[in-house]
């Protein structure tokens, strides 16, 4: 297990220069969240069976790691061939992936119709309560930006307004009333909240908006 050669791309793994060429893998500086190298190294040379493992830098890069038995030409085993193909955005698309679900799971576990957005806006996950007040199916809402439902009837300038403070001037706003004609259900008095998920790296400017229909209790005007 001694060092026989190494690209220049390594040494963001392993702390090498040029002179580490010769000495035992044991003796080097890893950067890697990972304590099984010498081990994994030494069981592939004994089986000759290759390892595929996930893990990690201290500085929160990820590297698909391999470990093969190095043939020679004359079919002769002569050591091992490492190899670190980066995967981070991989692993961040993963964990995306798991935050979504998580938010969706939470989205329809609520009788409150609420809203995920991307920062563009669009309609990431929704619940079964939106589209029971509102008279959509999620087909027609999940990948829509939220000026776009129900042909446009969610054209809404105070909507405009609303976030505009919330993705460029705060990250939440409570109680923000909106009174609106929709064409198919007449004229409605909503309450929105609407708050970022600053705390969720991976969901930074997505956008958690609930509504609450007050129609039937706000004050009617006087003729």
């Amino acid at each position: 297990l001694c060092i026989k050669w190494f690209t220049k791309q390594m040494t963001r793994v392993i702390k090498l220069i040029d002179t580490d060429v010769g000495r035992p893998l044991s003796d080097l500086a890893y950067n890697l969240n990972y304590s099984f190298l010498i081990a994994d190294a030494t069981e592939v040379l004994k089986t000759l069976v290759y390892k595929e493992i996930e893990v990690h830098t201290h500085d929160g890069i990820w590297y698909l790691m391999r470990l093969m038995p190095y043939r020679t030409t004359a079919n002769m085993i002569d050591g091992l061939v490492i190899t670190f193909v980066e995967i981070t955005k991989l692993k961040e698309t993963e964990k995306l992936i798991h935050e979504l679900r998580l938010a969706e799971h939470i989205v329809q576990t609520t009788r409150t119709p609420l809203l995920v957005l991307d920062k563009a806006l669009r309609v990431l996950a929704v619940n079964q309560s939106f589209c029971s007040v509102f008279h959509l199916s999620r087909e027609a809402v999940e990948g829509q930006v939220i000026y776009h439902l129900g042909s446009g009837q969610w054209e809404i300038p105070a909507l405009h307004r609303l976030f505009e403070i919330v993705l460029a001037e705060n990250n939440e706003c409570q109680d923000y009333e909106v009174t609106h004609h929709f064409p198919n259900l007449g004229l409605k008095v909503l309450i929105l909240n609407a708050r970022r998920f600053d705390n969720v790296a991976n969901l930074r400017d997505h956008i958690l908006l609930s509504i609450e229909d007050v129609t039937n209790h706000a004050p009617k005007s006087s003729p």
